[in-house]
């Protein structure tokens, strides 16, 4: 049944692709769309919720508005008089929100003594042709099934329009290190790219297709969207293994590009993204003026500095694939991830919630979709995201634009968590990446802490450590991860010492099965 309807979308995407890859979108014409949607937003807003809520009988917040007892008039009189966002506000306060769990359809939903069951598909746009259906990446859960309209990705292509402007990449080679289908983002780029007329001169994969537990309709649509573009007239390159303990590789095309054009730009992971600044520096290579286009992980300020270290540009980009691209980064910023809020195509208000098995609080994003292309409709959902959302006028072109929201210390609580203990904040970010290679040498992707179960059913601890470190004093390395966390996190870090909890293992980092590495990882069965 999936073959078939792979190919019902491959001859939809065959008509689809032709009429989205005919002409492409200018930098002036990407600021022209930017400002219109900037000056109808409250328009928008009001279109999604009437159409793709109110008159989607099978929408979830349908209910949530009429167990709160709001009709549409309701909520177009609250946003006429207030605005956008302090509608959502209110409207959170009433019980019209979903947690992270409940948007993935891992907890039930419970408002005003009324249970509520959904599905994963009640939150699909119900008006999009589906072109390709991607997955999120989920790293304790599986990821979430998101369909994908061409109208999307050229309504969000306006961002990378004006990011390529301001880093001056439209005339370099630029590569992607992205994944493959099931993954969104190396096919996402490759269209999006297209469509304001900068199309990939190379795309690297760091998972191999063998290894993805994937269908075989998504082994087959990577290939097949690469040469239905070649064949209506657009030069997709084909996807690479380049494994990531190759990072060598990327390393010498870079140099070889920087030394030819004298500018380059890579798009990936932030990991990759070191990884290949890193190989750079151990082979002598010169790649100064590399343009890295970075997310998908925690930017914090020691890996910017390393990848600027080798004279190259940190452009941070942060979006997740229910709400597609939610900010680039400042290029005027005030910290590591300075990032511009698009208000254009997403609204956030922040709320306060509690970390499981802690007492910690954190003002986690809640994000509400503008765009009638949106994938999701989202209305107050939950991402595993909180951070600090300031205004600010920064000077720089996104700023001239209108986006003055910023977000930055943009970081996640469900990839901090784990049974039993929590991480919060960036203690945990800071031992892995900044203590540890200060005092015993390495970098910030050297080093991770692995939860996995032991053969006793037990969870056991390890510090991973790159081979790459070499031999170190593994007592005191546990010693001292106990000592930083115990400034905070004193019962845990005695705990684990009594118990011997922690082990110290020669490995490298994991990835996860889209190829990004975090400072924790949690080894499922």
């Amino acid at each position: 049944m999936d073959l078939i309807s792979g190919i019902r979308k491959g001859g939809r995407l065959l008509f689809g692709l032709r009429d989205y890859l005919k002409d492409t979108v200018s930098i002036e014409e990407s600021r022209e769309i930017i400002k219109s949607r900037m000056e109808c937003r409250e328009e928008l807003f009001l279109n999604i919720v009437k159409k793709g809520i109110y008159e989607n009988t099978r929408s979830p917040y349908l209910k949530l508005l009429k167990l709160a007892k709001f009709e549409f008039s309701d909520v177009k009189s609250m946003v006429l008089k207030v605005g956008i966002e302090e509608t959502l506000r209110n409207l959170m306060e009433e019980g019209v929100y979903l947690t992270h769990e409940e948007f993935k359809c891992v907890k039930k939903v419970i408002r005003n003594g009324e249970e509520l069951r959904f599905d994963a598909k009640d939150f699909d746009n119900p008006y999009l042709s589906t072109y390709y259906e991607v997955e999120s990446g989920g790293t304790r859960r599986g990821g979430t099934r998101t369909m994908i309209d061409l109208d999307f990705l050229q309504s969000i292509a306006t961002y990378d329009s004006i990011a390529f402007n301001i880093s001056d990449i439209m005339e370099y080679p630029l590569a992607l290190w992205t994944p493959i289908l099931p993954s969104n983002l190396g096919i996402s780029c490759l269209f999006r790219f297209a469509k304001i007329g900068k199309v990939p001169n190379r795309w690297f994969s760091q998972i191999e297709k063998e290894f993805l537990e994937t269908s075989l309709v998504n082994k087959f649509g990577t290939n097949f969207m690469v040469y239905l573009g070649r064949f209506l007239g657009t030069n997709f390159p084909k996807p690479e293994y380049v494994g990531l303990e190759n990072s060598y590789e990327i390393a010498d095309w870079v140099a070889q590009m920087i030394k030819e054009f004298s500018g380059c730009g890579i798009y990936t992971y932030v990991s990759s993204a070191i990884r290949v600044c890193k190989a750079a520096k151990e082979r002598g290579l010169e790649i100064s003026g590399t343009r890295f286009f970075v997310g998908a992980e925690p930017i914090t300020p020691s890996k910017r500095m390393e990848i600027e270290s080798v004279g190259a540009v940190c452009i941070p980009k942060y979006g997740f694939t229910e709400g597609g691209t939610i900010g680039y980064g400042c290029f005027n910023p005030s910290s590591a991830d300075d990032t511009h809020l698009f208000k254009d195509s997403i609204a956030i208000i922040q709320h306060k919630r509690r970390i499981e098995f802690s007492d910690t609080e954190v003002d986690a994003f809640l994000f509400t979709s503008l765009l009638p292309s949106a994938p999701k409709i989202l209305l107050n959902v939950e991402s595993d995201d909180y951070g600090i959302l300031e205004e600010r006028n920064c000077g720089c072109e996104f700023g001239r634009l209108g986006f003055t929201e910023h977000l930055h210390n943009i970081r996640s609580f469900g990839k901090l968590t784990s049974e039993g203990m929590t991480f919060v904040g960036t203690d945990l970010i800071r031992i892995i990446e900044e203590i540890l290679p200060r005092k015993f040498g390495g970098s910030s992707i050297d080093y991770q802490l692995l939860e996995e179960e032991n053969g006793n059913g037990l969870t056991q601890l390890s510090i991973l450590v790159s081979p790459q470190v070499g031999k170190i004093n593994e007592r005191e390395l546990v010693e001292e991860f106990l000592t930083e966390l115990g400034g905070k996190k004193g019962i845990c870090a005695e705990l684990w010492s009594q118990a011997n909890t922690i082990k110290v293992k020669y490995m490298h980092p994991i990835p996860t099965k889209r190829g990004k590495v975090f400072p924790f990882y949690i080894k499922m069965k």
